[in-house]
């Protein structure tokens, strides 16, 4: 298990090509940055790109986020960040969503105090979820952000400029725990 020294400050899972979190890691190297995602594709664009960027503060891991969210020690990571996950549209892929309650409880866990997760979707019905379940949960505090806007630190990827294209609307959510 890593130590709450060991840990990673900022944690993103499912980062797809990697275009936020080469972004967040450039723009925040005094941090130590984790990223997970499943897609080889990604991972060999992030180690790339960290190799082009010269980052020497940001991590890969390839494989099942939860598998190693039971690495680090509860209480430890300043900032998780889960941007745009499969939504999973259709009532019977639901059950399959990350955000959920089970999750959500790792997830705030993990958290130090005063620590945030951040989340970002493009499907309203997800959102209605996310806020239902971070809402739901006893140590975390927070909400969407008013809409149309975003936190400054989260670059707009293809995904999203996508999604904005095709008319939906992006609704990003911000937890403290307590």
């Amino acid at each position: 298990m890593l130590t709450a020294a060991d840990a990673p400050d900022v944690v993103e899972i499912g980062f797809g090509h990697g275009e936020a979190l080469l972004a967040y890691a450039e723009a925040h190297r005094d941090q130590r940055i984790v990223g997970i995602e499943v897609h080889t594709p990604g991972v060999a664009k992030v180690l790339a790109g960290i190799e082009r960027f010269g980052l020497t503060n940001l991590r890969v891991v390839e494989g099942d986020a939860l598998v190693f969210l039971d690495r680090i020690a509860p209480a430890s990571a300043r900032a998780l960040h889960v941007l745009f996950p499969d939504p999973w549209p259709k009532a019977r892929q639901q059950p399959r969503r990350l955000i959920r309650a089970d999750v959500v409880a790792v997830l705030a866990d993990r958290l130090s105090p005063g620590g945030r997760l951040h989340l970002a979707t493009d499907d309203a019905g997800y959102a209605a979820q996310m806020a239902s379940v971070c809402g739901a949960h006893p140590a975390l505090r927070g909400g969407p952000w008013p809409a149309g806007s975003r936190p400054a630190w989260r670059t707009v990827t293809r995904y999203e400029a996508r999604a904005v294209e095709a008319g939906r609307a992006v609704v990003d959510l911000t937890y403290e725990r307590a």
